[in-house]
């Protein structure tokens, strides 16, 4: 399922971060195989959504391996961020760092929504090119804003390796 629409991004990144949060109102377990399904389908097609899916997948993650509501849809996942580390793994770059070096999981997630609205919404332009030097702010996701280096098959693979050795 390809979602080009940011609208449908959006309903997306919502409930996703509602599942994060711990308020979401529907059925978290279906949501969250629904996006393992539809990152290992953007996976196989190699399709430029495969970042939105993985780290919707990590955003999702203290409810998955930490709440772990449901056991079927914990393998699922960890199924689906293995297929991101084999098929991405390898890739090459041109990077010196990605986000997934020295990412503060568990506790900074709240930063991640805004990657996701930023990938989500390339029309917007919002990031820079290059990062925010480290005087500037604190904020650990501000240093690293850029779409190149949040959607590097290698930070996308890191992210899913560390989710799957949570």
């Amino acid at each position: 399922m390809t979602h080009s629409a940011p609208t449908e991004w959006d309903d997306l990144i919502d409930t996703w971060d509602e599942i994060r949060q711990g308020y979401y109102l529907g059925d978290a377990p279906e949501a969250v195989l629904d996006c393992a399904s539809n990152l290992e389908a953007s996976v196989r097609a190699a399709s430029p959504d495969t970042a939105l899916w993985t780290l919707g997948l990590v955003l999702t993650g203290p409810y998955v391996i930490y709440a772990r509501p449901d056991a079927a849809a914990e393998a699922r996942v960890l199924q689906a961020m293995g297929a991101v580390e084999q098929a991405l793994g390898g890739a090459s770059c041109a990077h010196d760092e990605h986000p997934c070096d020295d990412m503060p999981l568990d506790d900074e997630l709240d930063g991640l929504r805004g990657v996701l609205d930023m990938l989500a919404h390339p029309e917007r332009d919002g990031a820079a090119d290059e990062p925010c030097p480290d005087d500037e702010s604190d904020n650990w996701f501000e240093h690293r804003m850029t779409r190149e280096k949040w959607a590097c098959p290698r930070n996308l693979a890191g992210f899913a390796r560390a989710f799957v050795g949570a």
